[in-house]
């Protein structure tokens, strides 16, 4: 086998700043957040890795984001029809976590076998009070979950790992391409989690870490730190979910 290419697939994006990503490192410095869905196009099998969440979407959530400046930049079924795809011809959707960001359109694949990680699914059925805000429980009762605990090959070629931390069941997708694994994270990061530069402690502040950067939004530190760690070590392409230069990328490899 050649290897699978990914296809970066954006819905919305904000400009915001770097602090929730890299965890006491570049607080204030802004930079494009995309939120972004990524599409395998393996042999008969659409696969999305998540689903995005549009512009409006957002805004209407929760009453505290409605004046946020979410740009919109296409709708889930816009993106999927760059593709080909109808939102019906999904076959397989795997969830790297449950945010409302990363799930917010998995409804509407009617036809998909949903796979998730069992210490994902049981916390955001009962997220700790710092965190409800982020899983939408409707959402998630109403699907019918395929339920998977740690390592799993979905597809040949295609498998699952745990990262933990940034969520207690995140899962990272591991992908065969041209160039070698492409790692799609499985936690809210950008490139600068993985390639801090070597003199971050000084150049940046004190409090950064080398040679990653932890998730600035996380459920465990230790265990977020150590799930970059992880990513960074198996992935001959790492896919960092909220990095712009990655979201605009037509393909990937």
């Amino acid at each position: 086998m050649e290897g699978y290419t990914i296809r970066p697939l954006m819905l919305s994006r904000i400009m915001s700043e770097m602090g929730p990503m890299t965890y006491l490192a570049y607080p204030g410095r802004s930079i494009v957040r995309p939120y972004v869905m990524w599409y395998i196009r393996a042999g008969d099998t659409n696969v999305l890795v998540d689903t995005a969440i549009e512009a409006e979407d957002y805004r209407t959530y929760h009453p505290g984001f409605r004046n946020m400046p979410f740009e919109p930049v296409q709708s889930f079924e816009q993106a999927l029809g760059k593709v080909g795809c109808s939102p019906d011809d999904i076959d397989i959707v795997i969830q790297t976590h449950l945010h409302m960001d990363h799930i917010y359109n998995t409804s509407k694949c009617r036809n998909a076998v949903i796979y998730v990680q069992k210490k994902e699914l049981e916390f955001a059925l009962h997220p700790h009070p710092i965190f409800d805000i982020l899983y939408p429980r409707d959402t998630i009762e109403n699907l019918a979950f395929e339920v998977i605990d740690g390592e799993q090959t979905i597809l040949p070629g295609i498998a699952v790992m745990p990262v933990p931390g940034h969520t207690p069941g995140g899962q990272a997708v591991i992908v065969d391409t041209a160039e070698g694994k492409a790692v799609i994270s499985g936690f809210c990061s950008i490139a600068e989690n993985f390639y801090p530069p070597e003199d971050v402690k000084e150049t940046v502040t004190p409090f950064a870490s080398y040679p990653v950067i932890a998730p600035g939004i996380h459920t465990d530190l230790f265990q977020a730190y150590e799930s970059v760690i992880k990513v960074k070590k198996i992935a001959a392409i790492i896919i960092p979910m909220h990095d712009p230069d990655m979201a605009q990328r037509d393909h990937i490899p």
